[in-house]
């Protein structure tokens, strides 16, 4: 049981150094988690949806949004203070008798200050639907969708003439 003092240092230095090794993969594996965390692309929905059918299928987009694994939303263009580059979804809807028609057009900002942001949007991806109240959050998921799509492939496929 006794051990010489030379014996006891080197155990307390083999434990110290397991120690420091767990403590530095720890420490590891905290920091790559905080950067995937991030690597979600911040998106910014501007709306002037607020009636019953276009507000439903708001919340449904922007539910799609949260929950994504790639984008999260951004409260202004700005996206607090980052001053990244943030992607944009612009919606206009109206209502009339439980049915919304909604137009999105999808584009990127990048703020060089609080009030010196720069939108661009791409015309292409003008696009507009009906949408039925008993459809609203099946809507929002295909809105999602269309933009996933987008963003995943902006330039399409080639469009083929017959």
């Amino acid at each position: 049981m006794d051990s010489s003092p030379s014996e006891w240092l080197a155990r307390l230095k083999l434990l110290l150094t397991r120690n420091a090794a767990i403590l530095f993969l720890l420490l590891l594996l905290t920091s790559l988690t905080a950067v995937a965390a991030d690597l979600r692309k911040p998106v910014f929905i501007k709306t002037t949806c607020d009636a019953k059918v276009s507000s439903a299928v708001l919340t449904s987009l922007r539910n799609e949004m949260s929950t994504s694994q790639k984008y999260r939303l951004a409260h202004n263009l700005a996206d607090g203070d980052q001053m990244g580059v943030v992607l944009t979804v612009n919606m206009s809807c109206t209502e009339r008798n439980d049915i919304a028609a909604i137009a999105t057009v999808f584009g990127r900002a990048k703020c060089f200050g609080v009030t010196n942001c720069h939108l661009s949007i791409d015309g292409s991806t003008i696009k507009s639907d009906l949408c039925e109240v008993s459809s609203a959050a099946e809507c929002g998921r295909t809105l999602f969708k269309a933009f996933d799509d987008y963003m995943s492939n902006p330039l399409g496929p080639p469009l083929r003439l017959q």
